[in-house]
């Protein structure tokens, strides 16, 4: 169980990193211009997005039912 939740915690939090540079992009802004803090929190909301998501289908139990 353990392994399947730091799997999960891994994957959400590399989606959140990709899908974050990826909305810099598309908005055509750097790194530095958006800000640390900002992609800090932008990286945790979305990564909490797909977390909720992959507890569901790979059965963690990180949410309680």
């Amino acid at each position: 169980m353990l392994i399947k939740r730091l799997i999960l915690v891994v994957i959400s939090l590399a989606f959140g990193a990709a899908a974050t540079f990826l909305i810099m992009f598309a908005i055509g802004t750097d790194l530095y211009t958006y800000g640390m803090g900002y992609f800090s929190f932008t990286t945790l909301s979305l990564a909490c997005f797909l977390g909720i998501w992959l507890d569901k289908f790979m059965g963690t139990g990180f949410l309680p039912e």
